[in-house]
């Protein structure tokens, strides 16, 4: 953004035309490939969202301010991926991170032995998806078997944000806080799979026992008609028999 309105980039400054044009490209293709996978990862997953999300913004923004954001902000987000599916968007994601790890190889960074805004931009993308508690973690799952790209995130965050006594402190503090809600939200999470296992178990259910009562109506019907108009005759024979002398 700072070199499209023409100021420099320091960390870009020793790139070539062709290596900033390239992050250019790489910048335009993860915003519309993997941004919408970590935006419906963070906001509009609703277990995610309630979990970790909601919880972690209203804790740290004054109120009401913080009811105020968080909703314009998930509304926002459920407007920029109102015409996707969760499936399609998701894949692109995977397939997104499988192209960013193809692309970091063996390299410590993604333009060579030395940062550059792409590198700024990909860690922004994959450092809270890696170490943030998600109970639906399918895209965190497949970044967490990149291992190069775990390297790399781990590699930038020692290097040029190394935690300071302080935070150290307060992420103990608060490990054990979020390891009870991300077990609470695994226990949902089953308690809902649970459920709709039920639900799908009752609809398959359903056909098969009103095919029987329809066949069974169906013969009621048949035997009533039949024997109204003669077909089957019903005899009915004197119980009280002659014996003979």
């Amino acid at each position: 953004m700072l070199r499209n309105s023409g100021q420099e980039v320091v960390i870009d400054a020793e790139l070539t035309t062709s290596e900033r044009s390239q992050i250019d490209a790489f910048s335009c293709f993860l915003l519309q490939y993997l941004h919408p996978a970590v935006l419906h990862t963070f906001w509009t997953d609703d277990l995610n969202y309630s979990t970790l999300t909601h919880h972690w913004f209203s804790s740290r923004l004054s109120f009401p301010y913080n009811l105020y954001y968080l909703e314009k902000r998930r509304k926002r987000a459920q407007r920029f991926l109102s015409d996707r599916t969760i499936n399609s968007i998701m894949k692109d994601g995977l397939q997104t991170l499988n192209m960013l790890s193809a692309k970091l190889g063996d390299s410590k960074f993604f333009c060579g032995n030395k940062p550059s805004s792409l590198d700024a931009l990909v860690f922004g993308y994959l450092a809270p998806l890696l170490r943030l508690p998600l109970p639906n973690d399918r895209l965190q799952l497949h970044l967490r078997a990149c291992p190069n790209l775990v390297r790399f995130v781990e590699q930038v965050a020692s290097i040029y944000l190394p935690p300071t006594e302080e935070q150290l402190r307060l992420q103990k503090a608060d490990r054990k806080m979020w390891e009870m809600r991300l077990q609470k939200a695994e226990k949902a999470k089953e308690a809902e799979k649970v459920a709709t296992a039920e639900a799908n178990q009752v609809q398959e259910d359903l056909p098969l026992r009103d095919a029987i009562l329809f066949g069974l109506g169906a013969i009621t019907l048949s035997l009533i008609f039949a024997i109204h108009s003669g077909i089957i005759q019903v005899v009915v024979e004197d119980e009280e028999q002659t014996i003979p002398e």
